[in-house]
């Protein structure tokens, strides 16, 4: 507990070089994420509660952050998610994909989007789902139906291998956005709204090469240990390979988030998603189901005991807002199987807003640190 100690006093990751926009690996950005952790805190959050070698587990992970910068620091990182937009971005980063696989999906996205036009259903499914826009609203015509095409390639050819989560991610990350790299018309690089501007043609396969190679030459040091994602829902059983874990450090949805999956609803959609989804599937989702009762962290808690070892630790960076004290009711949850060792309340304001419009009623930061009875 020390180095934390040290943290909360000096809270580095506020400091210079880490409060630096673009501290870290350039992964980190391999796909545009609403709600992201800031690197610097994930590292030091790593760094005060783990050691070289030990297993760290985010069960909420998200773009991956937390465990990619904890292979990074010499840690095996693995992360569970229930969405598989965090599972593909998450193994963007934990896996080490070849680069010549990577030409070769890449050549056969160019071939499959010369010969195959999207089927009428693909059509008639993607005009159902509009939300700040019509789908169709955001892209010129031709690049559209190489969008279309590009979503049933990646469906058809769905693997879990490094290579298909990183050209999956960076497709992704170029869906939408405000700079050149993007395929849509001028929009928002986290949340797609409605667009504005010219329509112009974008290749799909030109402007993803250029992503993938970019993050293909990001240099990876030397004591990175890869790490995996695992889709599953973490109230259910969790795969057998999360097993003996020395850390869980995760940042669960804070009480009164924004609805993650709408904020996030294009690339939803191009990973699967149906209009009826967005209905039906989000009713699994944590950030749903926390706000009925919070009482679905006991079995939260329940899951994480099981998984950690014997004295293992739980960190969690949690959001407060006047509506929830998230960190003293958890606690209270947390209680039968954890030993409450710290729970600490910081300010947001040194936080960045992204352009973002909607950040619900956060106030604060808070961090619960348990340890497993």
């Amino acid at each position: 507990m020390r180095i934390w100690n040290e943290f909360k006093d000096a809270m580095p990751h506020q400091a210079l070089p880490y409060s630096k926009r673009n501290w870290g690996s350039p992964l980190h950005s391999v796909c545009s994420y609403q709600a992201k952790m800031k690197p610097a805190l994930a590292h030091h959050l790593v760094g005060a509660f783990s050691k070289e070698n030990d297993v760290i587990l985010d069960p909420f992970s998200g773009s991956g952050t937390i465990p990619f910068e904890a292979s990074l620091m010499g840690r095996v990182g693995l992360g569970l998610d229930i969405a598989l937009l965090g599972v593909a971005l998450s193994n963007a980063k934990l896996m080490r994909p070849d680069a010549e696989k990577v030409k070769y999906l890449l050549d056969e996205l160019a071939k499959w989007i010369k010969t195959v036009p999207p089927s009428q259903k693909t059509l008639d499914d993607a005009g159902t789902v509009q939300f700040n826009g019509k789908l169709s609203e955001y892209f010129h015509p031709e690049t559209y139906m190489e969008v279309l095409s590009a979503r049933e390639f990646f469906a058809k050819n769905k693997a879990d291998t490094a290579e298909w989560h990183l050209v999956m991610s960076c497709m992704l990350h170029i869906l939408h956005g405000n700079r050149p790299y993007a395929l849509s018309r001028n929009s928002h690089p986290i949340t797609p709204y409605a667009p504005t501007g010219e329509y112009i043609y974008k290749s799909v396969v030109e402007k993803l090469s250029t992503k993938v190679n970019k993050s293909l030459a990001v240099e990876i040091p030397s004591n990175f240990k890869p790490g995996r994602c695992y889709q599953a829902d973490i109230c259910e059983p969790w795969p057998e390979q999360i097993t003996q874990v020395d850390a869980i450090i995760t940042s669960p949805p804070f009480f009164d988030s924004t609805r993650f999956y709408m904020t996030n609803w294009m690339r939803y959609w191009f990973c699967g998603w149906a209009r009826s989804d967005f209905d039906t599937e989000s009713q699994n989702f944590v950030e749903v189901t926390q706000k009925k009762n919070l009482s679905i962290y006991l079995t939260i808690f329940d899951q994480f005991s099981k998984h950690l070892k014997d004295d293992g630790l739980v960190v969690l960076h949690l959001g407060f807002s006047k509506k929830c004290d998230m960190a003293t009711e958890l606690a209270l949850l947390a209680e039968d199987k954890f030993s409450i060792l710290d729970r600490y309340t910081e300010s947001v304001d040194h936080c960045e807003s992204h352009g973002i419009r909607d950040k619900g009623s956060v106030t604060g930061h808070q961090y619960l640190v348990l340890k497993k009875k």
